[in-house]
Formats: C-alpha cells, structure tokens, sequence
C-alpha cells in the first residue's frame, strides 16, 4: 500500500492535514512526573518497523539519568505518539552487533507500555513548547 507524503516536513500527508495544517491537538500543560522524551521520525518508525522499536533503540543518552525518569515519551513532530515505562537498559552498536566504530556503544532500552490512565493523559497530545526545538533528540523535564 502506497502512502502519500508530505515533502516540505517529510511525514505522511494525513498526519500534516490533520496535526499541523489544523493545529487542532490539545496542548498538554504541565508534566507531573519525570520524563525523558525521545524524538524520532515517521522514516525511523517505518525501517525499524514499529513505534516501539524507534523509540527504544540506539540513543546517546546518560543511562542512570533516563532509567530514573517515571515515563518514556515517544514524539514525532511535537506530538507523544506513546508512553512506556522503561525496564532495563543495555548498551549495543547502532547496527546491531558487538563491533566497535567510530561513535560508539548507543543505549538500547526495553520498553512497557504505560497504565491506560497515564497514556490517555498524554498520548496524542503536543508537548508545551519549552520542550520542541533543539538538537538534542532526547530530553528531559527533571
């Protein structure tokens, strides 16, 4: 099945009518608990094969600080896509083997999904702005 694009922001083409185009998602307002937040793409989710697999995978993150945080937060474009409580964490090359090159071991987390109250408080809903924009695709609220 073939799925149209949108080629100025390279995601699906229903994901820039409905989200960004209409600008209709709720804001969420305050984050209660301690998060880390890691930012991927629609192109990572659509080689790795799963939401899950993109979120977890292959950051360059401080480990003790992101098994600390309460939640995991998915976000693609601004928006939680998913949240998930992290299990464990181990370290691995970014193309799946044990090899050393030249950047290094990636931390690769295993993932739960959150309780049904948590990921309805935030999934689908966008990030305040103090959290978008920056080079670093993993951030913290703590």
């Amino acid at each position: 099945m073939h799925q149209e694009y949108c080629a100025h922001y390279n995601i699906p083409a229903f994901f820039y009518e409905k989200i960004i185009k209409g600008n209709f998602m709720e804001q969420i307002k305050d984050i209660d608990e301690r998060v880390v937040m890691f930012f991927t793409h629609y192109e990572v989710v659509r080689k790795r094969g799963s939401l899950i697999e993109a979120t977890r995978k292959w950051w360059r993150c401080s480990e003790d600080k992101a098994m600390s945080a309460d939640y995991v937060f998915s976000v693609i474009s601004g928006i939680v896509q998913e949240v998930y409580i992290a299990t464990g964490c181990h370290e691995e090359f970014d193309d799946g083997t044990a090899q050393p090159h030249f950047f290094g071991a990636r931390k690769v987390f295993e993932l739960d999904l959150a309780s049904d109250s948590v990921r309805t408080k935030y999934n689908g809903k966008r990030l305040p702005p103090e959290y978008i924009g920056g080079q670093n695709p993993v951030r913290y609220n703590f």
